[in-house]
């Protein structure tokens, strides 16, 4: 099986990323970076909807690009930036345009209404459709760098929320 993997240009009319503000991207303003964290990250939720866009904490990085800090909550983490290696790509999934088997079809019509010639014929044109146009994937980011924090998070103390 060939799966098509087509990548998106960064920079175009069709591609409308957002740019980081110089203040927050100190790395890049468009290359997406690895955080690699020893342990868990929990996020207080309560339907996972809520935890999209959230806040979690403050990312730092010095002028020289070796080493970051990440703040969350009352707790440090120091960490430091290495290349990766190999690049990962990011894959997007794109599903193929769903498209009408039988334009003059009674939409109002069931399969058990249907005889069965009309049936398996439709069954096996869905099943043509399926190997004629397969899911498709995006490779929409390269990344090349990622931030190890490798430490055990140092507590705050004395700090006002």
């Amino acid at each position: 099986m060939i799966i098509p993997v087509t990548f998106v240009a960064p920079y175009g009319p069709t591609s409308a990323r957002p740019q980081l503000p110089p203040a927050l991207a100190r790395i890049s303003h468009t290359e997406l970076v690895l955080l690699e964290l020893q342990g868990a990250l929990d996020v207080d939720f309560v339907a996972p909807t809520e935890r999209d866009g959230r806040l979690v904490g403050r990312l730092s990085i010095d002028a020289a690009r070796k080493n970051a800090t990440l703040t969350i909550g009352h707790h440090l983490l120091e960490g430091r930036v290495a290349s990766l290696p190999k690049p990962l790509a990011v894959l997007q999934r794109v599903a193929p345009p769903d498209t009408d088997l039988d334009p003059d079809a009674d939409a109002d019509a069931m399969d058990c209404d249907l005889d069965d010639s009309v049936t398996q014929a439709r069954t096996q044109t869905q099943m043509a459709d399926a190997e004629t146009s397969p899911v498709s994937w995006d490779a929409i980011a390269l990344i090349k760098q990622k931030i190890i924090f490798s430490k055990r998070p140092m507590p705050i103390v004395g700090r006002q929320t």
